[in-house]
């Protein structure tokens, strides 16, 4: 389990969908949801136990006329992790509040659309006295060609894509050992 790799998940949820003007869709689908779990996992070879909440909303809006095929998808989404080392009782907590959305859609050919998709939120990494140690703040906008695959069901296949990030990314940008490094100091 590493920081970019959770990041890179939700990111890829969100661009599974495909997308398509807000003008020409209407309401395929939204669902409200919210856990609550914890288990025992392996973080950076430390043996730890994660307390991890969070709540969220998702909608599907349908493509219309030459865009029938293609869906919008838009995820609100708050998340907080409580990471504690199990040998010696330290912790740490990542908080992530993020607002992902297709903003627009262009029919290339056949299935073959572009999209733009903006995932904009904050992330913070809290040490166990309360301090904030690390701040991610602002939006990565991705370009994206998809292949819907023609069926009038959300989802498709992802084929290539392009990003462009503003503001301050500490965390999207740390390395794996970076990120391991971050996570000894705090509860190593």
């Amino acid at each position: 389990m590493t920081r970019r790799f959770l990041l890179w998940a939700a990111l890829a949820g969100s661009l599974a969908l495909a997308a398509t003007s807000p003008a020409q869709a209407t309401i395929y689908d939204r669902f409200d949801f919210s856990f609550d779990e914890s288990f025992e996992d392996q973080l950076c070879g430390i043996d730890v136990h994660v307390d991890s909440s969070g709540r969220g909303a998702i909608v599907f809006r349908a493509g219309k006329h030459e865009l029938d095929t293609a869906f919008l998808g838009h995820e609100n989404l708050d998340v907080s992790d409580t990471v504690t080392n199990l040998a010696n009782g330290e912790s740490f907590t990542i908080e992530r509040t993020f607002r992902d959305g297709d903003v627009s859609g262009v029919h290339v050919e056949g299935n073959i659309f572009e999209f733009t998709a903006v995932h904009a939120g904050t992330e913070r990494v809290i040490d166990g006295d309360g301090t904030v140690v690390l701040r991610d703040s602002g939006a990565i906008r991705t370009t994206y060609t998809f292949d819907t695959l023609g069926d009038s069901q959300p989802g498709g296949i992802f084929l290539e894509g392009t990003d462009r990030i503003s503001g301050p990314h500490p965390l999207f940008e740390q390395s794996e050992d970076a990120f391991c490094a971050m996570v000894h100091d705090l509860i190593g």
